[in-house]
């Protein structure tokens, strides 16, 4: 397997900073979110943990690769992560809820 995430459907070079929006989606760089995560969790990520992390997380589509921008970083598409990760978490809760009520019989 590769390092590196999937190929975008329209290979393209972003902007130097992509901060806010990618037509209308919630888009970060990886920097932008390891400055978020630490400003919010006050701790320091492991930027090559983190960013195995995020590629992970796009080949199971929790987030999506959109493109690399003129510097070489990586842009990642937000807009639908948090709805697919609650629907994931829920999925495991109600799994283990089940196994923990089929194993209490």
């Amino acid at each position: 397997m590769t390092d590196r995430p999937p190929s975008p459907s329209t290979p393209t070079t972003g902007p130097a900073t992509a901060d806010t929006t990618l037509e209308g989606d919630i888009v970060a760089t990886t920097a932008q979110l390891t400055d978020a995560i630490e400003d919010a969790l006050g701790c320091r990520l492991d930027d090559s943990v983190f960013e195995d992390l995020l590629l992970e997380l796009d080949r199971r589509d929790y987030v999506d690769w959109v493109t690399i921008t003129r510097r070489g970083d990586y842009v990642w598409d937000l807009s639908d992560s948090p709805d697919r990760i609650g629907e994931a978490i829920a999925e495991a809760v109600v799994d283990r809820l089940e196994s923990w009520l089929a194993n209490a019989d």
